[in-house]
């Protein structure tokens, strides 16, 4: 049996969405699949198998936010080189460039195929303040490592304009969207904006509970991130706003589908954010719920297009505020929306129509080892 292994430096919530369905479908296709993840909370065991996916975990602790984050980096990279090595296989895929060295030695060492999954390009995606040179070097190494793999996944194809001449041997595009399962769940009986993901502080959030409490929405917000230290005083200190922490990502989906409208702000300003079309704009769409994002990312051109919501420019406030007095005053219109990104999703941004530009990327790579 073709075997497969995934590398990851997170593991939120014990595995996190995008990387559970490209592993869960290549375990339904046949495909013996292993994932390397970094449990940097110790909240999850050691090893466990999750819906096919054989999970093996380096349990060292190093919280989001701290300093000690990049001094534990190459104690994670060697444990995952070694740990790669010793499962033999016949394709490593690697997720993000903290991935790369131990993904390209393990390569070498056991002849295995290379894929390269870029959920975030590396240095766009830094927000602290790094000298420039710094940057310049993990773009590079970035770029590197998208030539010398066999295979490059991107979410959206648009990302090439931050490869800057790197080409790659082969590049797919399989989005960020979700599989077909919304809850059964009944809408909150209160105007809820819903936010799960990274707290960061190019995420809106402030200017998000700003606008709740100016309109009297209830603001839910879960997931974890850098800049959680600075955030969650603001968050947990307001009436109008639920902070969950990390929740399952089955409670993602029943969060998503009990809310009036999500949020996915994102500020433009941060390159990498440019590119951004994240998987809950998506969920939102299959829930029929509309979306609230910022202008001058990939997700308003996507909002845009199908009529699934309301762009608001970055860091305007009463703005904001005035596109949650619409939707809360507007619950016709704001079914419509829903029901628009509802039909979209149906024809283009869902899993099943994904898992056939995965499978196919898979076949021509490995071309007779491919599973039947």
């Amino acid at each position: 049996m073709t075997r497969v292994v995934f590398l990851r430096s997170k593991s939120p919530a014990g595995i996190e969405p995008r990387l559970a369905k490209e592993a869960g479908s290549l375990a339904r296709g046949g495909y013996e699949v292993h994932a390397i993840l970094w449990d940097r909370t110790r909240s999850h065991p050691e090893q466990e198998v999750r819906d096919g996916i054989r999970i093996h975990r380096y349990r060292l602790a190093a919280p989001e936010g701290t300093a000690g984050l990049a001094r534990r980096l190459p104690r994670w990279q060697w444990f995952a080189l070694r740990k790669a090595a010793r499962l033999r296989p016949d394709v490593i895929h690697a997720i993000d460039l903290d991935t790369a060295w131990a993904a390209r030695a393990a390569a070498r060492i056991t002849g295995a195929k290379l894929v390269y999954d870029v959920f975030d390009f590396y240095a766009d995606m830094i927000t602290a303040d790094v000298p420039p040179k710094v940057r310049e070097r993990l773009a590079n190494a970035e770029r590197r490592m998208i030539e010398r793999a066999d295979l490059v996944i991107v979410p959206d194809l648009r990302r090439q304009g931050q490869f800057r001449g790197a080409r790659p041997r082969r590049i797919v595009e399989i989005m960020n969207v979700p599989e077909d399962r919304p809850p059964n769940v009944r809408t909150a009986p209160e105007f809820t904006v819903f936010y799960g993901g990274m707290l960061a502080k190019d995420r809106g959030l402030l200017d998000l509970l700003a606008a709740c409490e100016s309109t009297g929405a209830k603001f839910i917000v879960a997931g974890h991130g850098p800049d959680e230290n600075e955030l969650l005083p603001h968050l947990e200190t307001s009436p109008a706003c639920m902070f969950l922490g990390t929740i399952a990502y089955e409670e993602v989906l029943s969060q998503t589908a009990a809310a009036h409208a999500i949020a996915a702000l994102y500020d433009p300003h941060v390159p990498n954010n440019r590119y951004a079309a994240p998987n809950k704009v998506f969920e939102a769409m299959m829930c029929s719920k509309p979306v609230i994002v910022s202008d001058g990312i990939a997700a308003a051109d996507i909002v845009r297009e199908v009529g699934c919501g309301t762009i608001v420019p970055y860091g305007d406030r009463m703005g904001l505020q005035r596109a949650l007095e619409t939707l809360m005053l507007s619950p016709a219109e704001s079914e419509a929306m829903g029901a628009r990104g509802r039909k979209a999703f149906e024809a283009r941004f869902n899993w099943k129509a994904m898992e056939p530009r995965l499978d196919g990327a898979y076949r021509h790579l490995l071309g007779a080892r491919a599973p039947p």
